[in-house]
């Protein structure tokens, strides 16, 4: 009598394993494998490189896990009434080794870097019928291992500080079953920049633009914004700075504008105005503007995770994020595009992401791009290596250029931006909420979260066991998955503190 079962999905791929009745385990085969000699065309590779980027669709991953997940567990977003409980753990912090969520936050970046393991294993075999050809199915891939590497540490890496010793993740580089043990932080980032570094030089020489309008692919733009956010992480601001210039000043794509007659209203005519903040997520086929790379989310694709299908939010935003809007919020495109005050906070309040403008209302579906770089964030990344830099004046500008095209009768004359580095948070909050960053913030800049005195008040849900978590607290770093720890014998001691 055989069985067969699932182990170590994350680091093997896909494996069928047979047991005996004395339960002996033999080797594993994989079952996903692409054999070599079947890719030899272009739309081979590409076929197997857009694997990679639908994978990129999983809940565990930019659906959910790296966008709403970065922030439900933070001060900028709260769970509602219509939730049915499916991320509650990662929202109130009683997440442990064995939790489904934590084990979808692990496995799913995996998912892409076997796809894109795979497409590098056998490029050699790319017969090209134009020059440039094999850099562009080569480079993306090679950026996608290193997004989906640099992602996994900002959850499971004990710290990010460019040559710690400390435990990092487990590094990928072929797509056949391994178990590599966990590298250091220092060696995860050596394996991430020499990637990023050959891929911006192969994205350089293409044979075709690898972006059109929707920026759903990881093009040379791409590529430098994952530094310019990488060395932000590492503390390494001169080369921070450096990209994040790159992109502002190169990739032709500006922000998201609320000038002349477009103002801050979520109006029809903003909406479809392409060079507005509005179109940015609610008009994505069109919009021009702010997004570098986003992840593609059509019609039967789901939808981002605390946005379910049947039109109500599992998540919205908190108060306390709400309360960072003083004066009259709506003056501010960035409430007006996120948050519906006149909606039921469980039914339609909250609504980044929540669908495309159909020509006469947002349509409630999720079917609408998720974001991953846009030009701002490139902006508040310059502001803080700036400021880390001794820039002060530089800093200040990039602050008050952004709040130019989002607050509305903002006059940057009268903004002395006196606490450059609470501005660039306060602003990271207002600009990034439901995008993935805050709970990541948190950890670079040692934040604490305190949502109320006691649950059911304030932002604090009544079934929390706890309302706050104090900076440092071990929790702040994800533990590696039990089943991962069972299956990875190179694994066994190496469990993130205090799980």
């Amino acid at each position: 009598m055989k069985i067969s079962y699932i182990k170590s999905f994350a680091l093997a791929g896909i494996m069928l394993f047979s047991a005996s009745a004395c339960k002996k385990v033999l080797e594993p085969e994989l079952t996903y494998a692409i054999e070599a000699s079947r890719l030899k065309t272009i739309i081979d590779f590409e076929r197997v490189l857009n694997g990679g980027y639908a994978f990129m669709r999983n809940d565990g991953y930019y659906r959910f896990g790296y966008t709403g997940g970065g922030d439900v567990g933070t001060d900028n977003m709260i769970e509602t009434t219509a939730s049915l409980g499916n991320n509650r753990s990662l929202a109130q912090w009683f997440y442990n080794s064995g939790s489904a969520g934590v084990s979808r936050l692990w496995s799913s970046p995996y998912q892409v870097i076997n796809q894109a393991n795979a497409v590098l294993d056998n490029i050699d075999n790319l017969v090209e019928t134009a020059p440039g050809q094999k850099n562009r199915i080569r480079g993306q891939a090679i950026a996608l291992r290193a997004l989906a590497h640099f992602d996994l540490m900002r959850f499971f890496a004990v710290e990010y500080d460019r040559n710690s010793p400390a435990l990092g993740v487990a590094i990928k580089t072929k797509s056949e079953a391994t178990f590599p043990p966990r590298s250091t932080v220092k060696e995860c980032y050596d394996f991430i920049y020499k990637d990023l570094t050959e891929a911006e030089e192969l994205l350089g020489d293409v044979d075709v633009a690898v972006n059109g309008i929707r920026k759903t692919r990881l093009d040379i733009h791409g590529v430098r914004a994952l530094r310019a956010r990488v060395s932000l992480y590492a503390k390494e601001w001169a080369d921070a700075k450096d990209y994040a210039d790159k992109v502002i000043a190169g990739s032709g794509i500006n922000l998201g504008s609320i000038s002349g007659s477009i103002g801050v209203g979520l109006t029809a005519s903003a909406i479809n105005n392409t060079t507005s903040f509005q179109s940015v997520w609610f008009n994505d086929l069109n919009s021009g503007v702010e997004t570098i790379f986003a992840v593609a989310f059509n019609v039967g694709q789901g939808a981002p995770g605390n946005f379910p299908n049947d039109g109500v939010n599992a998540f919205t935003v908190s108060s306390d994020w709400r309360g960072l809007f003083t004066g009259t919020p709506t003056n501010d495109v960035r409430f007006n595009v996120t948050y519906n005050g006149a909606a039921s906070p469980a039914a339609a309040s909250y609504q980044k992401f929540s669908g495309r403008f159909n020509g006469t209302s947002i349509a409630r579906d999720g079917n609408v791009d998720v974001k991953v770089f846009r030009i701002a964030e490139m902006y508040l990344i310059r502001a803080e290596a700036n400021f880390n830099l001794g820039n002060n004046t530089d800093a200040r500008s990039d602050i008050r250029t952004l709040r130019l095209n989002r607050i509305n009768a903002y006059d940057p004359l009268t903004d002395n931006v006196a606490d450059i580095l609470a501005n660039i948070q306060l602003e990271r909050r207002k600009e990034l909420v439901g995008e993935g960053h805050r709970w990541f913030d948190a950890k670079r800049y040692n934040l604490s979260f305190d949502r109320g005195a006691a649950p059911g008040q304030g932002d604090c849900p009544s079934t929390a066991p706890d309302c706050s978590i104090q900076a440092g607290d071990y929790r702040f770093v994800y533990p590696i998955p039990l089943g991962e720890i069972q299956a990875n014998p190179a694994m066994k001691s190496q469990q993130n503190p205090g799980w």
